[in-house]
């Protein structure tokens, strides 16, 4: 049936859970790929797709440091918290081994020093 695919259902939790639309379908189709060895579900694949984006947003700073103005990096670091925030509000919904706690505590510190 149309719509109950895992990429439309991590569609609906990035929209509905974090307010992230229009995700970026290489990416997302990527995680998917990956994650269907290790039976990923649509939360397990919405938090690697949200890490994956905090990841490329503080290397696009790092790289291209003259590009990125203040209140863009100030922008991105308060939607990394903010996305962070309401991970955590659902990271129960995950699979319990997929270990990215350690992965989003380490984004969250790089972030705080490249994107202020």
């Amino acid at each position: 049936m149309f719509g109950f695919g895992l990429k439309d259902k991590t569609k609906k939790v990035l929209e509905k859970e974090f307010n992230h639309f229009n995700p970026t379908i290489s990416w997302l189709n990527h995680i998917i790929k990956q994650g269907s060895s290790q039976d990923f579900n649509e939360y397990d694949v919405a938090i690697n797709y949200l890490m994956t984006d905090w990841e490329f947003k503080i290397q696009q700073c790092r790289d291209n440091p003259d590009v990125f103005g203040k209140e863009i990096k100030k922008s991105w670091l308060k939607t990394i918290k903010t996305e962070r925030k309401l991970l955590k509000l659902v990271e129960h919904k995950a699979h319990q081994d997929l270990d990215f706690r350690d992965r989003c505590k380490k984004i969250i510190t790089e972030a705080e020093v490249v994107l202020k």
